[in-house]
């Protein structure tokens, strides 16, 4: 169950984007959004997605990455992940690494920096794209 915090109103448009975002595991643009919402009935204009989309992510609802061109939303009720880009093909990979998470931990505490969130994004080729290409 999903609790909505009380300093946001959930019109009909918000609902079917966070429908929209947590019945899937995929990372969304604001583009595909709007698309998909048009595909199953639901048209809103793509200005109205953008500003919902915006208004979830504020209320902690809905997570984003930055990628170089454009975010991509997700579900903000997984557990925390890194993502890695395929610049081929665009597919998201998540992934968690113990290891990883302790490093940047000690890296913020040697420079005294207080860490209250983080997101790594790795960029290159997936393996199907490095499979492909060396054949």
């Amino acid at each position: 169950m999903i609790i909505v915090p009380s300093m946001i109103r959930l019109t009909a448009q918000r609902q079917a984007i966070l429908d929209m975002i947590n019945t899937s595991e995929r990372h969304w643009d604001a583009d595909e959004l709007a698309r998909s919402l048009s595909d199953s009935g639901q048209s809103i204009g793509i200005a109205t997605v953008y500003r919902g989309l915006a208004t979830l992510e504020e209320a902690g609802l809905i997570e984003s990455i930055q990628l170089a061109d454009k975010k991509r939303y997700e579900r903000a009720d997984k557990a925390h992940h890194d993502h890695m880009i395929c610049t081929a093909c665009g597919s998201i990979e998540e992934f968690a690494h113990a290891t990883i998470e302790s490093l940047q931990l000690s890296v913020a505490a040697e420079k005294g920096f207080a860490v209250s969130g983080h997101q790594l994004v790795m960029f290159g080729l997936c393996r199907k794209c490095t499979q492909g290409e060396q054949k």
